[in-house]
């Protein structure tokens, strides 16, 4: 049987809901199954709401969840607006990778998120001395998939650029190499004096 986390009076009451009902969906168990199995998944504070409910007062489970939700709104997660998204900017020595990580987690609490929004808000966060912040206003992306695919780039760059780090000598050259020294040595390459 698929398994559900308790729910104890805290979390996203809605979440739990969902979770529930994908699992009995799994099942294909009745509309009576599922009230009489919702409360194995209840702890705590969750689980008192559930014993004060009055005896034969629930008829569905549409019923039973919506009391549920209801009860427990205070604890659900609050979905987020696109305007979030103008308070996540690229710190002064945040890499891009980093940058474009803490982004796209704020994306995903979005929901319906148009992609112009979310290519403007990425965009206008970037740090505005950056080469990447030049590259996609010189040139901008038609997407958000393009912009990910120029990010990807600019990211490989950098790692790449930060594994290779320290591995030049003070004159440019790669360490452990000598410089080729195409100045005149004496006895070679020079015209005796005579």
């Amino acid at each position: 049987m698929p398994q559900c986390d308790p729910y104890n009076g805290s979390g996203d009451s809605g979440e739990h809901v969902y979770q529930f009902q994908t699992n009995m969906l799994l099942l294909q168990v009745s509309d009576a199954v599922m009230c009489h199995a919702f409360p194995t998944t209840l702890r705590k504070a969750a689980h008192a709401w559930f014993k004060s409910l009055q005896p034969r007062s629930i008829h569905s489970f549409a019923q039973l969840s919506d009391l549920f939700q209801k009860h427990f709104v205070s604890s659900r997660t609050r979905r987020k607006n696109s305007t979030s998204l103008l308070n996540i900017v690229q710190e002064k020595n945040e890499s891009l990778s980093h940058y474009l990580g803490r982004f796209n987690a704020a994306t995903l609490e979005i929901d319906n998120l148009d992609e112009s929004v979310k290519c403007t808000a990425f965009m206008r966060g970037l740090q505005p001395t950056s080469k990447f912040a030049f590259a996609v206003n010189k040139s901008p992306p038609g997407s958000m998939s393009a912009m990910l695919d120029k990010a990807n780039k600019y990211i490989q760059a950098e790692e790449y650029l930060e594994t290779h780090k320290g591995h030049r000598n003070d004159n440019g050259q790669e360490q452990g190499k000598h410089a080729r020294d195409d100045s005149p040595r004496s006895g070679r390459n020079s015209k005796r004096s005579r």
